[in-house]
């Protein structure tokens, strides 16, 4: 348990580290005299690699977890290393193309010719993503304190390759080039462990002496399972399954999960393209966009952080995979749901001050958008995905990007900007209720059983009370 508690703390770190980093830049940019055009610029390559990156990172993600915890330790060990260097020449691919056709798609995100050193941007990209795969097969590998520090090393390079060379009067495409070495470096750190890794595997255990009087039956096993390894097409002495077959699991698994989480994407990119084109690609108005349509600060890495152990848990054992879950969603309201309480009671005190008059504009949109909170505290799709419940994911998630675009077209055009965050809102919530009531469907699972319905509710309500008081016209 205590191991447990040791993994999730340390995945919420490696996950909190990331938001803040990303929080940290954007609080410095505006303050280092840069410009709301070229923030924006960077606020749009920070778009471009969501869009890329999301959607089959995500699945693929959810899917390892599942599928990890049906492997033998030592074979999960090589499943592990494949899958690192699978995402890391996916990657490369992906990439690639995308380079090459970086003029249609940035003119369809009506970004012209594209912001200036994105291909600087593609090269982070590049180790960006096999990175955070890699943080989950240390999590899976039960190492918290290498999490923390790989996370930590991450998140540090990140602000530092960005604002020291515009702290210094260095150009925006400069410090992109920054980024790009500091990601090589990021590579070369992945790359040693797996080499490492794989060494360790190659290289004799401790003597029977050292195992505490181990039998030369259970050191030959130990030596089988190695040889397996390191020849994974070989056929195991009990019949399980093949290496190669778990990695066709992984990818039967991994597709609907990958198509639902791609569908999420575009829900969530939609927002952005429709701001470029309702507004005819103004980046200025694009930042002030992006910096109203902010997620709590630590959300995402609080709730991720708290999954990532969740998931396994509801795959293993299922009785006992729904109480952790409701376990730890009633301590994430506590947190989550009063933190937001704070931050609205007091936003027109700090914002100004932590944004700058440049964005004072943002204010009323982040006020709005706080109310994603609701759907983000709904968790159907942990147990539908440990159940193989995935494939009913993506016609959701579908319905849920139709409903977005007729929200968000009917409000824009009485509120402006404040309109499309009400559509989305609005979008998100039908969407985890819809997601719910089918999970009910399909297994019988009740809401009271994976959250606490009551606590939930009381601070939902609160919460849409302070931002109708906070608005003023919802």
């Amino acid at each position: 348990m205590l191991n447990a508690k040791n993994l999730i703390r340390a995945g919420q770190f490696a996950q909190a580290a990331r938001q803040v980093a990303i929080i940290v830049v954007a609080l410095a940019l505006p303050r280092l005299g840069i410009g709301r055009e070229v923030i924006g610029e960077w606020e749009s390559l920070l778009y471009v690699g969501y869009i890329l990156g999301f959607g089959w990172l995500t699945g693929l993600l959810q899917a390892y977890l599942v599928q990890v915890r049906t492997i033998r330790p030592a074979e999960a060990a090589a499943f592990s290393r494949i899958a690192i260097i699978g995402v890391g020449l996916f990657s490369a691919i992906l990439l690639a193309v995308a380079a090459g056709l970086h003029l249609p798609l940035f003119r369809f995100l009506s970004m012209g010719d594209g912001p200036p050193g994105w291909w600087y941007f593609f090269l982070f990209l590049l180790t960006q993503w096999p990175g955070l795969f890699f943080e989950q097969v240390l999590t899976i590998r039960g190492k918290p304190l290498a999490l923390v520090l790989f996370g930590g090393f991450s998140a540090l390079g990140f602000i530092l390759s960005l604002l020291v060379p515009l702290y210094y009067g260095a150009s925006f495409s400069y410090a992109m080039f920054v980024l790009a070495a500091f990601a090589g470096v990021k590579g070369l750190v992945v790359g040693a462990w797996l080499v490492y890794d794989r060494w360790e595997t190659l290289s004799p255990g401790p003597s029977p002496g050292e195992r505490g009087g181990a039998s030369s039956a259970g050191k030959s096993r130990i030596e089988h399972q190695e040889s397996r390894i390191e020849n994974p097409l070989s056929a195991s002495n009990d019949g399980t399954t093949l290496l190669p077959n778990y990695i066709t699991t992984l990818l039967k698994t991994a597709w609907p999960l990958i198509l639902y989480a791609s569908i999420g994407a575009l829900v969530t990119a939609f927002d952005p393209w429709f701001v470029n084109y309702w507004y005819a690609g103004d980046e200025s108005i694009f930042a002030t966009f992006r910096y109203g349509a902010r997620e709590l600060p630590l959300l995402a890495a609080i709730t991720n952080g708290a999954m990532v152990v969740v998931l396994p848990r509801l795959t293993e054992a299922p009785s006992a995979g729904l109480d952790l879950l409701k376990d730890s969603s009633r301590r994430l309201y506590h947190w989550v749901f009063c933190g937001a309480f704070c931050l609205l009671i007091t936003s027109d005190w700090w914002w100004t001050p932590v944004f700058t008059p440049l964005f004072a504009e943002s204010l009323p949109l982040f006020k709005v958008y706080v109310l994603v909170i609701i759907s983000r505290m709904l968790f159907p799709v942990p147990v539908l995905t440990a159940l193989g419940h995935t494939r009913l994911l993506a016609p959701v998630a579908i319905s849920e990007l139709f409903l977005n675009f007729l929200f968000s077209w009917f409000f824009v055009q009485q509120f402006g900007l404040l309109g499309i965050i009400m559509g989305t809102v609005l979008a998100d919530i039908i969407n985890g209720a819809m997601l719910m009531f089918i999970l009910y469907l399909r297994t019988s699972i009740r809401p009271n059983q994976y959250m606490d319905w009551k606590l939930f509710g009381t601070y939902g309500l609160i919460l849409l009370g302070l931002v109708y008081w906070s608005v003023g016209f919802i």
